[in-house]
């Protein structure tokens, strides 16, 4: 029997960690899709699902004030698609739209929340996303499961009150993997890189710290940074550089790049230096294309890679030690913790298995 089921996200207009899996998840899928975004869609996203039964509608919502009036345009909509197996719901503000659409409604849909958030620095968070936090705690009783990409994150959601154990399932994010390249880790051209948005979260002082006094000892070494807002134009970024007596020859600040493995092929070490996360999809990519990579203690990066390269939140110092040590390493013994790292990856995180978890749960008690 052929399945039909509705996704919910706050906005389908730029790739993000959310929007990624779901993309994923869609794709690995032969079942029908309605994707439903309350503010807008791109002709770039929706280009980037291949999944040839897949509907769009975008709500144009254009502030946090009409999300109650999102919920009432989406009750309609919701009854004007026939049989529907169930919702998914992906983030906070749309997490709480569908929770009070399927209350106005009184709706039997099986409703499934997706949390791919942590709570690490909930009063760093926006206004708006602490409002919508707060009333899906309120709402949290009307999902049939709470979907967590983090372990870490499903048990401070857990003591938050935002939902129930018996509601939550750990179901990490999936992935679909291109053929690995072999890596040769040369010591007199390594490059750093990094990914994800220019945010306070993603504590780039502190990448930009840690790796200074490598870019002073190797100047054949460079760090290259690809994400949102994160180019030569970008006046903080400029700032550290001269802050910590960095080369600007050894920077290469691309931006958001849609070749994301050409990016990773393109590195050899990885760093994810954030504050807060929920299950890092740049870690897990990085690492199962040969990047060995690095990480703050945040979200479920030890479930990622190994402990033995993970720091504590903003010590850069202890990052740098780390990166010293590894360089020190021959290319045999950093070939082999690449290759290794994304075995397990690869053999862990397969978009098939997890895709097929995440929709079965409109089917379970």
């Amino acid at each position: 029997m052929e399945c039909n089921y509705v996704h919910v996200i706050t906005n389908f207009s730029e790739v993000g960690g959310a929007e990624s899996m779901m993309i994923r998840a869609i794709n690995a899928s032969d079942s029908s899709h309605t994707v439903i975004s309350l503010m807008t869609i791109s002709e770039k996203m929706s280009n980037r699902i291949i999944n040839q039964n897949v509907k769009f509608i975008a709500l144009n919502t254009t502030n946090a004030l009409n999300l109650v009036a999102s919920a009432w345009k989406l009750r309609k909509i919701l009854s004007n698609l026939g049989e529907i197996n169930a919702i998914y719901s992906w983030m906070y503000h749309a997490n709480f739209v569908s929770a009070l659409s399927s209350l106005l409604s009184r709706s039997k849909i099986p409703l499934i929340w997706g949390v791919r958030h942590s709570l690490d620095d909930y009063q760093g968070e926006k206004l708006s996303t602490k409002l919508a936090i707060q009333g899906g705690k309120l709402l949290s009783r009307i999902p049939k499961h709470i979907v967590h990409c983090s372990k870490k994150a499903m048990h401070q959601h857990i003591e938050f009150g935002y939902g129930k154990l018996s509601q939550c399932v750990y179901v990490p994010n999936g992935y679909q993997f291109e053929q690995l390249k072999q890596r040769r880790f040369e010591a007199d051209s390594m490059v750093i890189g990094a990914a994800g948005r220019f945010h306070e979260a993603k504590d780039y002082q502190t990448l930009f710290r840690a790796v200074a006094p490598i870019l002073s000892q190797n100047k054949n070494a460079s760090l290259r940074v690809a994400g949102r807002d994160m180019t030569m134009d970008n006046p903080v970024l400029v700032e550290y550089l001269t802050e910590f007596g960095i080369d600007s020859k050894q920077v290469e600040l691309i931006g958001q790049q849609d070749d994301m493995v050409g990016f990773y092929h393109s590195v050899d070490f990885f760093i994810l230096s954030s504050k807060t996360e929920g299950f890092p999809n740049v870690l897990a990519e990085a690492s199962g294309y040969g990047c060995i990579a690095f990480s703050t203690r945040v979200g479920d990066a030890p479930e990622i890679i190994d402990s033995e390269r993970i720091v504590e939140i903003a010590d850069a110092s202890a990052l740098t030690q780390l990166l010293q040590k590894y360089i020190a390493k021959t290319p045999i013994e950093l070939i082999e913790t690449s290759q290794s790292s994304a075995d397990y990856i690869r053999n862990s995180y397969a978009i098939d298995v997890i895709a097929n978890k995440l929709f079965s749960l409109g089917h379970t008690q």
